[in-house]
């Protein structure tokens, strides 16, 4: 897999994803993901479907979503800034799809192709190309997609706050006491919310952003790996290490080594 975080200035991304399992985010982008082999079960909102190949699911901006790989898959995973798409901008803006899950239009071979030649373009370092067929893919797929008002109350919902707090603070010391401060709920409140509506724990939570920004940083940029896990927000390299090790099955060292261009991940 790989992963993603919620950055404040998302790019046109397009990339391959293998096995994808990310707990509830939300970001300023629009993500399109494209199944090509197994099964993904997929939550936007209150609606959780497992997709198959050749299916698709698109999520708005500002939408909380997650990923759940069970078994196995792989699929096409590209993200976009609302700007980006212009005939479109004002349909990111202010609706939502009735369901994210898309199936009307899959069917065409078109769309398929467009899919694998939007990725190749990107991997070839074609990007207008690459952004022309995703273009194409929305000219065929949003004319097919009910949408509706955006629902302001998700706006009001614990969890969609939390989520939004933590992912612009996730950097910073983060405690349920300096969330309960900010966003007045009790603490174990929120602890009960993460458990119930997030399916993790807290600490959990946070650092699966932390890793996830650190990882992007090892793949991206040639900082030391000790000013990585300090901008990411871990306490020590220990604590940094043993995390990564966990989640990733190898050190950072390793991992950026595997990153590097030509090498086989």
């Amino acid at each position: 897999m790989r992963p993603f975080y919620e950055e404040l200035r998302i790019r046109f991304q397009c990339f391959p994803t293998r096995n994808i399992t990310f707990p509830a985010h939300l970001h300023s982008a629009v993500e399109l993901i494209y199944l090509l082999e197994g099964s993904l079960e997929v939550t936007v909102g209150e609606q959780t479907k497992t997709i198959q190949k050749d299916q698709a699911a698109l999520i708005f901006p500002d939408m909380v979503h997650s990923y759940l790989t069970t078994d196995a898959c792989s699929g096409i995973l590209c993200l976009f800034p609302p700007a980006y798409a212009k005939e479109y901008y004002h349909l990111f803006r202010t609706q939502q799809p009735e369901c994210p899950f898309l199936s009307t239009g899959m069917q065409n071979p078109d769309v398929s192709l467009a899919f694998r030649r939007m990725l190749t373009h990107y991997e070839e370092q074609a990007y207008s190309l690459s952004k022309a067929w995703l273009n194409l893919i929305l000219a065929y797929l949003i004319p097919d997609t009910i949408l509706l008002s955006r629902d302001s109350r998700d706006n009001t919902d614990i969890s969609y706050q939390l989520i939004s707090y933590i992912s612009q603070h996730f950097q910073e010391p983060l405690t349920l006491d300096v969330i309960a401060a900010q966003l007045h709920f009790n603490k174990y409140y929120i602890s009960r919310v993460f458990t119930a509506k997030l399916h993790c724990g807290f600490c959990e939570y946070v650092n699966r952003l932390r890793l996830d920004y650190a990882a992007k940083q090892l793949r991206d940029t040639d900082l030391r790996i000790t000013n990585i896990w300090q901008e990411a927000g871990f306490e020590s390299q220990k604590t940094f290490n043993r995390a990564f090790l966990a989640c990733y099955q190898m050190t950072p060292s390793q991992y950026r080594k595997s990153q590097a261009p030509g090498v086989l991940s």
